[in-house]
Parts: C-alpha cells; structure tokens; sequence
C-alpha cells in the first residue's frame, strides 16, 4: 500500500491530539492547592507537557508522511498551536502575544522532534 502525505484532516487531528494533553494538564492542575506546587515549577511542567503533546501529534502524523518529515512537523505544530490559540482566546478572551509566541514555538519544537524521532525509526527498521 502506497502512503501519501498527511491531509489537512490529519493535520488538524494532530493538533487536537497535541493540545488534550495540555487540556488534561490544566484540568489537573486546577485542582491543586495553590500554596501545594510553585508557580515557577508549574510553568516548567506546562512547558513540558506542550512539548510531549507536540511531539506525540508530530509522531504520529509523521507516520503518515515518506519525506519531508521536518515540514510536516512543523505543519502539525502550527496546528496544535492554533487549536490552542483558539481554545486560550475563547476562555481567556484574549491573550498576550508573549504567550502566543511562546506556545508557537513549543508546539513547534516538539511536533518537529516527535516527527524527526519518526524518520530516524523509519530508517533503522525500513518501513
């Protein structure tokens, strides 16, 4: 069976995908006493769970591609970055272009590694 490159659907799957993690972690997070974890630590976290999202979304998007592994990486991490955009405009009612720039280059960073892990595990086991 011959693959073709990831559609605009799977494209935007993968930026639901990359932002339910995010979603769980704020849920989670939200029940936490305030005085229980420092905020600098829950930044940290937050971060981190963006990048893993990212990563997974760009992983398995990537599985759909056979080259240009980097651009769809990237195109999966512009889509977990709008769904994301959308979600924080609507229950935020706008936010700061810090924090955009910031999530644009989270979910991009990590949808690229997770996509860039997928080409070097195609090639070890030729897929």
């Amino acid at each position: 069976m011959d693959r073709q490159d990831p559609s605009f659907d799977e494209y935007l799957a993968g930026g639901f995908l990359a932002n339910s993690l995010v979603l769980f972690f704020v849920y989670a997070a939200k029940h936490l006493p305030p005085e229980y974890i420092a905020p600098a630590v829950l930044e940290l976290f937050s971060s981190l769970i963006v990048v893993v999202g990212g990563g997974g979304a760009g992983y398995l998007v990537a599985r759909k591609a056979q080259r240009n592994f980097l651009l769809v990486g990237l195109k999966t991490g512009v889509s977990g970055f709008l769904v994301n955009f959308a979600f924080s405009s609507i229950v935020f009612e706008g936010t700061s272009m810090q924090y955009g720039l910031w999530t644009l280059l989270l979910f991009c960073s990590g949808s690229s590694l997770g996509a860039q892990l997928r080409r070097h595990r195609c090639a070890c086991v030729s897929c």
